[in-house]
């Protein structure tokens, strides 16, 4: 013991300032700027959209404008295609949400498959070797024919007007997005952007830019298509690990939920809480994958490290982080049927637990980090976000979290398929609600109502009458 006196005292004498710091933003901006011939440029004087055509290729997928780095081809071509695929066929999958109106969709389907079959044909070698491509869009560079070409136009207007929903809008919307590889490349754009004006910087610069998986510029979302090398250094914003390292399908889940989420809130906007949006992305998904395996929402808290604190620019709901590395007993089963399960587990739990409330439906029991209290959390959850709502102490909010999602999620497949006395009645009842509910000229409170046989989407008590409490009752059915 003696002999390691003189080692530890030299390192408790080693200066802090050697000690890992953060994210250097300043440099990580710079360096973002040099690789796009910007080196001479002032940030507050580089228009996005010039390096985008610059840098980037574009393609149009229905109702999504997609841009990818040229750079990024020769490795992750294959990355490109399959998000290409997979929101053309969410759109698809949204297209079976109001097929039970009896609208025609015919057209519809048949230009789907067609760029579907399209997108689907790419070679990724010669993807790859597409490196000159900057500016141009996919469709010049993969050589798609006049049919395939008429078919995308056609479908970003009708997709874009919200033809997958039932609507017709007047002006087609375009969700335009940014994937980027790389963490590197990610968190090196949102330095930029930092860099680009005082308020951005505040933003922008944070230490939870490391761990992000979504940021803003301007209304493009930019999608990192890695997360955050687990228990990575403060300063190191680069390592990154594969979203498909233990599911072949996450990164395509994440991009199809972040896309659609932005889909409905275009669509449909303030007319529903930000948590029936939320449940309807994550049903999407699961209509279209069997499962869920996101890290959009629910306890984002890293699970092999300290708590990182992170803020995301421009998104409703803050604190998208990376993977977390240990699974919840709601994600055990990845949502395969939609939560009901641990969700009426939670729901068994909290019998009792406040014995004065009323509504013994609408209690359940939330678990604390340690997993060995549980505290009584009430119902209503799908009323606005403005809403008088009381959550549990620290100890439980990851579990309270972890509710909400399993919630939305579960809340919105009951109400379309099993919200009536039969299952085919239920989807066209939810068809016409999509419909009503994109209507901008029918008043939202109204639209529950008329299709619901009088029930509102809610109340204080979560009460019996509306859909909500209706929903508690199917539940507490359940086994």
């Amino acid at each position: 013991m003696p002999s390691l006196l003189p080692i530890l005292l030299r390192l408790a004498l080693v200066p802090a300032a050697l000690a890992p710091g953060g994210v250097p933003f300043e440099k990580a901006a710079r360096d973002f700027m040099a690789q796009h011939g910007l080196a001479d440029k002032k940030a507050e004087e580089v228009e996005f959209e010039t390096v985008l055509k610059g840098h980037f290729v574009r393609g149009q997928f229905g109702a999504f404008e997609v841009c990818f780095p040229v750079a990024a081809l020769e490795r992750r071509a294959a990355d490109l295609r399959d998000c290409a695929a997979a929101l053309l066929l969410a759109q698809e999958k949204l297209a079976d949400w109001s097929k039970a109106s009896g609208r025609d969709q015919k057209a519809l389907r048949a230009d789907l498959k067609t760029v579907s079959d399209w997108v689907k044909s790419w070679r990724v070698p010669a993807l790859a070797r597409a490196k000159d491509s900057a500016g141009k869009d996919l469709a010049a560079v993969m050589a798609a024919s006049d049919t395939v070409a008429a078919a995308s136009q056609r479908l970003a207007a009708s997709l874009g007007k919200g033809e997958a929903l039932g609507l017709a809008r007047e002006s087609p919307v375009s969700i335009r997005m940014v994937l980027l590889p790389t963490r590197r490349e990610f968190v090196e754009l949102a330095c930029f952007v930092g860099m680009t004006n005082a308020d951005d910087k505040a933003k922008y610069w944070v230490d939870g830019v490391a761990d992000w998986a979504t940021c803003w510029v301007q209304d493009i979302q930019v999608i990192a298509l890695e997360y955050a090398a687990p228990n990575h250094q403060p300063d190191d914003y680069w390592s990154g690990e594969s979203m498909n390292e233990r599911d072949p399908t996450v990164m395509q889940q994440q991009v199809v939920q972040f896309s659609v989420q932005r889909l409905f809130e275009q669509l449909i906007g303030e007319r529903v809480p930000a948590a029936f949006l939320g449940g309807m992305s994550m049903n999407l998904v699961i209509d279209q994958f069997g499962e869920i395996s996101t890290r959009v929402d629910g306890d984002m808290r890293g699970r092999s490290a300290a708590a990182r604190s992170v803020f995301v620019p421009g998104v409703r709901s803050d604190g998208f982080l990376a993977k977390n590395s240990a699974e919840t007993r709601w994600r055990e089963d990845r949502g395969r049927d939609r939560f009901l399960h641990v969700l009426r587990q939670s729901q068994k739990e909290g019998e009792g637990l406040d014995k004065p409330y009323k509504n013994r439906v609408a209690m359940f029991g939330v678990r604390s980090d340690a997993g060995g209290e549980l505290s009584p959390v009430h119902a209503p959850f799908l009323l606005p976000e403005s809403a008088d709502t009381k959550p549990p102490a620290a100890a439980f909010q990851g579990d309270y979290a972890e509710l909400q999602r399993a919630y939305k999620c579960a809340f919105v497949s009951w109400l379309s398929s099993k919200s009536a006395a039969a299952e085919k009645t239920s989807r066209e009842k939810w068809a016409q609600f999509l419909e009503r509910i994109g209507d901008p000229q029918q008043p939202a409170e109204s639209v529950y109502a008329a299709v619901y046989e009088g029930a509102p989407l809610s109340d204080a008590e979560a009460g019996k009458d509306s859909l909500e409490g209706k929903f508690l009752i199917w539940l507490s059915k359940q086994k």
